[in-house]
């Protein structure tokens, strides 16, 4: 009996190591202390960083010049989404508002974990997507980067256990845990301390997201990204929200990853990957580099760079770590006939709406405006600065010295016979109104003042993406 109970309340013996896979490894090891909470870490720990940003901050004494300083004007988390370096993070974080400075000015630093090695690389933001506060950042060192495996945000369960990583106050890694409280919810959040941005169809969760959290991973008990945290309700604490894993993959599909719309170059080119898996050419811009440099529609690409490229993420992580004035070679192929290479100039990113979208440079000036019979207003206009040859712009007869006061929307504005007119008061303005969704395409929609005169024109576009808008039966007009 006694040789019996002896056997009963033996310990098992442990599995031999080579048996164990690294989870089950740490399992046997820590028992009960291995918790849902330490088993998603292990796994998606390696692939989160801290985000450091730095700028010129302006500063004056009350004697003395005004100087400049560079310090830290942003502090947040990012998610490594490819073995490249790819960095996906909060728009907030990586171009914080509350500095007008052009973003690409910014220098970038990311950090690991002392855990998984602690190891500090330089970065670059190389897209921006500020109306879903996204950005990609790229590490500038080779890797391989072990990045955060992706989950699903379209079966996710109210009361599942969800964690949270981040580094909140620029501590290293900070792990906190609760519930998935809700879903698809609409609410006006807060970014930073100035910023408030209205969002829709957020995951809401009671894990504590604290300032420096932002940009960071919210992952269900298998470590798999189904979120990123954003912001907390600046009226209830305890309230997190994280944009879906779903929409955060749409996102990067459809703007961060195209290279056509970087923050550093402007290349004109667009291109997708087929069901087969194949990288297809599936727009050039008529004047862009890639069309000037050989490239044509339905071009599959092979290389970049002379390395391989097999998947979009590839191909972005390529590409994306060049800047204007850059030689990139491509290994491209034509339906039928052999590989070729191809070199093209990348222009600077501001070429995109300037020459390619309007066909024409500004200035911001003010000018005198009549309101009525006895009063004028001074009011800030567009002044054209250089007016591109082979353009829309060109073809209307646009000239250096002409005012641009209003554009043409849908909606909105100043009724002024049939449509309705938007004023404009910078460039950024003007481009964001010609691509947004109102802008009229197809009849008069640009107004001009040349002089003592005022002009109703047509504008017509070069542009791959807004060509298919504008209808085929359409002629420029240029009137009073």
């Amino acid at each position: 009996m006694l040789a019996f109970l002896c056997l009963i309340l033996q310990a098992p013996e442990a599995p031999e190591a080579s048996e164990l896979t690294p989870q089950e490894d740490l399992a046997a090891i820590y028992g009960e202390r291995w918790t849902p909470e330490a088993r998603a870490y292990t796994i998606a720990g390696p692939g989160v960083v801290s985000v450091d940003v730095y700028g010129e901050v302006r500063s004056s004494l009350l004697v003395g010049p005004t100087y400049s300083e560079r310090t830290r004007i942003s502090q947040g988390t990012g998610v490594v989404i490819h073995d490249s370096g790819l960095v996906i993070t909060n728009a907030h974080v990586a171009a914080p508002n509350r500095n007008a400075t052009d973003p690409r000015n910014f220098d970038y630093e990311v950090a690991f974990a002392d855990q998984f090695g602690g190891a500090r690389y330089r970065a670059r933001l190389t897209s921006l997507d500020r109306e879903t506060d996204l950005a990609l950042l790229k590490i500038e060192a080779k890797g391989p980067f072990q990045a955060i495996p992706l989950g699903r945000s379209d079966d996710l369960l109210l009361g599942e256990k969800v964690i949270a990583i981040g580094t909140p106050y620029g501590n290293s890694h900070s792990l906190t845990s609760g519930i998935l409280s809700g879903i698809h919810r609409n609410v006006e959040v807060r970014l930073s301390r100035h910023q408030n941005k209205r969002f829709s169809g957020l995951i809401q969760t009671d894990a504590a997201i604290n300032p420096g959290n932002s940009g960071g991973p919210l992952l269900n008990i298998f470590g798999h990204l189904i979120g990123i945290n954003t912001a907390t309700l600046e009226q209830a604490d305890g309230i997190g929200y994280a944009i879906p894993v779903d929409r955060v993959r749409a996102i990067l599909d459809e703007r961060l990853l195209d290279v056509g719309q970087s923050l550093r170059f402007w290349a004109g080119l667009k291109v997708e990957e087929t069901q087969s898996g194949e990288l297809r050419v599936v727009s050039l811009h008529p004047r862009g580099p890639a069309a000037q440099a050989g490239l044509q529609v339905d071009d599959r690409i092979l290389e970049v760079s002379g390395s391989p490229v097999n998947s979009r993420e590839d191909y972005a992580s390529e590409f994306l770590v060049h800047s204007r004035g850059d030689e990139v070679a491509l290994a491209v192929q034509t339906d039928g006939q052999e590989a070729r290479n191809i070199h093209l100039r990348l222009r600077p990113a501001d070429w995109r709406d300037t020459y390619g979208l309007m066909g024409f440079s500004t200035k911001r000036v003010t000018m005198r405006v009549r309101r009525n019979a006895f009063l004028t207003q001074s009011v800030p206009v567009l002044e054209i600065e250089r007016v591109f040859a082979n353009t829309g712009a060109a073809r209307l007869g646009l000239q250096k010295g002409d005012h641009i006061l209003a554009v043409k929307l849908k909606r909105a504005g100043k009724e002024t016979g049939k449509g309705m007119w938007q004023p404009v008061r910078s460039f950024q303005e003007l481009v964001a109104l010609v691509r947004g969704p109102d802008f009229q395409l197809g009849e008069a929609n640009l107004w001009i003042q040349r002089g003592e005169q005022s002009y109703w024109g047509m504008l017509t576009f070069d542009d791959p993406e807004l060509l298919a808008s504008i209808p085929a039966t359409s002629s420029e007009v240029f009137g009073d």
